[in-house]
């Protein structure tokens, strides 16, 4: 378990301080109250989140969950009643609440979903296999033929990987680097009557669901299966047994809400901190994303506690995990003028993963101020004693709606099913050679599943970037 060093006001103030002056900024800029001011007596104390608070609101989260069939997926009763928690939460805390709502496409697969090999294996959707979301229904029975296994193919990527693919046939491929929806419009041009993608990494019980982003142009079953799916596969491919697969989906539509809270300091640009309160389909998401909905209440708890006169936003997202639903309509209801108002956009995804490493946003392609965000968290945290590791997360959440905005993006993560490394174990504790989120998407991501103290550590993290952007501390351009 982690150990937490513990940030009280006055070592948090002066760890701002020595993590300013490491990114070579001026800690004392013309608008501070005389020449001696220090940062702390600029803006008031700054308070510290505590792990209780987290652990409160996490808990919450998880009864929630629990009431609703173990999920928080987008467009469920578990989703709204989250909505409802954390919105009533902010506006206990005084701060100005909108909980807007936009029409998105909803999915669900229905029980009893099968792959039978001819004379062979009978898999069973759940702990063998998944209907991605937005897959197609179907009852089929087909030939299977492997596409994009071979040295110069990229499992189903490109459409050079279907070149002699036989039309009728269901197409096996291995996980490739695209969005899996590019390749199942690949294999619905090639005429393939369904696509099972088979994760060599995955073990039955273990299988995720990738999203296939929307259902426009999905015209065949789309399945993600295990490892033992996957052999007894192209052992039929091989051997040319026939396949037959049945799963049944469910494709709606609904009215979901983001939870957008503002405090009431006045100010001509904002400081935006976001991430997002869905779960997956399969999992109440207590760390994904749950620690990072927990952190963002502690760090308002906090500004509100200490009557914080920085101008702040936070945001509660909608359908991240059917592809960025919620930040993207709320980046494009922006006018011009709310967008130049925004000076940063701060996310939080996944921050108490239990074989964790500490990844700080930091990719090359980012908006202009970007990279003075990264610099300032890795400071801070390694003067906290945690420590810090960069990493280009590219397009995986929500900052990537405010990115393409050109507006400045930062954000701490903990890892998913990456594999921990042994230089990372030896410089971050826990196991090398093992998933950092061994319950990532899946059932187990409980409160169990969460190092609580963590999710406070970086909680800190974002009370102390967010204040030192928006008192001009941390200036981005």
């Amino acid at each position: 378990m982690h150990t937490r060093p513990t940030l009280r006001p006055a070592s948090l103030a002066a760890a701002l301080l020595m993590a300013l002056a490491a990114c070579g900024l001026n800690t004392h800029p013309p608008h501070t109250p005389g020449p001696g001011a220090s940062f702390a007596e600029s803006i008031g104390p700054l308070g510290h989140v505590d792990a209780a608070g987290i652990q409160a609101d996490l808990e919450a989260l998880e009864t929630i969950a629990e009431a609703n069939g173990g999920v928080r997926t987008a467009g469920t009763a578990g989703y709204e009643a989250s909505v409802d928690y954390v919105a009533g939460k902010l506006r206990d805390l005084g701060y100005a609440v909108q909980t807007p709502a936009f029409a998105m496409a909803t999915f669900a697969e229905e029980p009893g979903a099968t792959i039978r090999v001819a004379g062979g294996a009978t898999f069973k959707g759940g702990p063998d296999f998944h209907a991605m979301i937005y897959s197609s229904s179907g009852d089929l029975t087909a030939r299977i033929a492997e596409v994009g296994y071979g040295t110069n193919q990229s499992g189903g990527c490109s459409p050079s990987d279907f070149a002699d693919f036989p039309r009728g046939a269901i197409a096996l491929a291995p996980p490739g680097n695209c969005f899996r929806r590019d390749a199942v419009l690949n294999a619905v041009a090639a005429g393939a009557v369904a696509l099972i993608v088979a994760y060599p990494q995955w073990s039955t019980s273990a299988v995720r669901r990738p999203t296939l982003l929307f259902p426009d142009g999905i015209e065949i079953p789309a399945i993600s299966a295990s490892a033992e799916v996957g052999a007894a596969l192209r052992a039929a491919a091989e051997g040319g047994s026939q396949v037959s697969i049945s799963v049944h989906t469910d494709i709606g539509s609904a009215m979901v809400r983001n939870v957008i809270a503002e405090s009431h300091a006045v100010a001509d640009r904002v400081v935006m901190l976001g991430g997002h309160l869905d779960s997956v389909h399969d999992g109440p998401g207590i760390n994904d994303n749950s620690s990072g909905s927990a952190a963002l209440l502690g760090v308002a708890r906090v500004l509100a506690e200490q009557h914080a006169t920085v101008r702040v936003r936070f945001a509660f997202w909608a359908g991240e995990e059917f592809g960025l639903l919620g930040s993207r309509d709320y980046v494009a209801s922006l006018r011009s003028a709310e967008q130049a108002e925004i000076s940063a956009y701060l996310n939080f995804d996944m921050l108490g993963s239990p074989n964790y490493v500490p990844f700080v946003y930091d990719a090359p392609s980012a908006a202009l101020g970007s990279a003075r965000i990264a610099d300032f968290l890795v400071s801070y945290l390694k003067e906290a004693g945690v420590g810090a590791e960069p990493r280009d997360l590219g397009s995986s959440s929500d900052h990537a709606s405010f990115d393409g905005l050109g507006i400045p993006t930062g954000g701490i993560f903990t890892g998913a099913t990456e594999t921990k490394s042994g230089a990372q174990a030896a410089k971050f504790g826990g196991m090398a050679d093992a998933p950092m989120d061994a319950c990532y998407h899946l059932a187990c991501d409980t409160l169990a599943n969460v190092d609580v103290d963590l999710v406070a550590e970086f909680a800190d993290a974002a009370l102390a970037v967010a204040v030192a952007i928006a008192s001009g501390h941390l200036p981005l351009s």
